[in-house]
């Protein structure tokens, strides 16, 4: 498997298929016993643990803040063990909490006991950022949290995402999750064999095998107009019409859909003018790929 720097792959498959020791390889909390893990070209069993797990970024399930620290102190573990200034530490900890839209002077001094789950999951996101790792490891970070919370923290690291272009491995087992947030999808049989490996688009619209199509289910169409967005899709009326449903240029064609049936209209309102159910559904027919954004870091790429 490659992963080009800079972009996210999501791993999914069934419980015990292997995920999380896959990805625990990577940064050697689990050791292979055979073959090469190469980051940036380098064979991760060449390099001291340690000094490995203080580059790549870590973030799971469980959150994992350390309870006698407080939001700052977590931040900064990690840039404190590297050796570097307070003074840039403290910087470091102020611009990545804005980050994550949490308040710097609200939520530094706080312990983690005193935040929300939500909180919490932006927190352990800003720690794994916080010593500007080429490479992140998430382990279904949002798993714990309910399901509005979910969407407004996958939401928030889509926006992060588009931001920092980090070489990131995500596990889920929620391949709605995989396909809104993955550049590529590593569909996972049992013993970490390779199902498919692809774009979501590519997987929906061509799955390699049934066992890729049922982890697909039978919503695939559906699935395919979440990866498509309003702005990417030709309006034939460019005038706007302020009566109808309103959506936003950066919705999903699934969103505006349910705009649509909300409404009882077969049309609605976007900031280029009036978007119809029929060049919805036309689009759906599209194999629209994610763009990978130029000049990202160097030394990012996984195999």
């Amino acid at each position: 498997m490659d992963i080009p720097a800079g972009e996210l792959v999501v791993f999914v498959g069934p419980s015990g298929c292997g995920k999380t020791t896959t990805m625990k390889m990577i940064n050697r909390l689990v050791e292979p016993t055979s073959g090469e893990i190469r980051i940036g070209g380098k064979d991760v069993l060449s390099l001291d643990p340690d000094e490995l797990r203080r580059h790549i970024g870590y973030a799971i399930q469980q959150v994992g803040l350390f309870p006698h620290l407080t939001v700052a102190q977590n931040i900064g573990l990690v840039p404190k063990l590297l050796g570097w200034p307070q003074a840039k530490i403290d910087a470091r900890v102020e611009e990545l909490l804005a980050l994550v839209s949490l308040e710097p002077s609200t939520f530094r001094g706080r312990y983690p006991r005193q935040l929300s789950g939500g909180q919490q999951q932006r927190v352990g996101v800003a720690r794994a950022l916080a010593a500007d790792p080429p490479v992140m490891l998430m382990d279904e970070p949002f798993g714990a949290t309910d399901p509005i919370t979910r969407e407004h923290l996958q939401n928030e690291f889509v926006r992060l995402q588009k931001q920092l272009r980090k070489t990131i491995i995500f596990v889920t087992h929620d391949f709605e999750e995989a396909i809104k947030l993955g550049d590529r999808i590593a569909v996972l049989r049992e013993g970490s064999h390779i199902a498919q490996y692809d774009t979501p688009a590519a997987i929906l619209s061509d799955p390699a095998d049934d066992y890729v199509a049922g982890f697909i289910g039978q919503d695939a169409t559906l699935k395919r107009l979440a990866l498509v967005r309003v702005s990417d899709v030709p309006i034939a009326d460019p005038l706007p019409d302020a009566a109808l449903p309103q959506v936003t240029g950066d919705a999903s064609l699934r969103e505006a859909l349910d705009v649509m049936l909300a409404h009882g209209s077969d049309r609605c309102g976007t900031p280029s003018g009036v978007l119809t159910y029929a060049a919805l559904c036309a689009a759906v027919g599209s194999r629209p790929e994610k763009e990978v954004s130029e000049g990202v870091m160097s030394g990012g790429e996984v195999r």
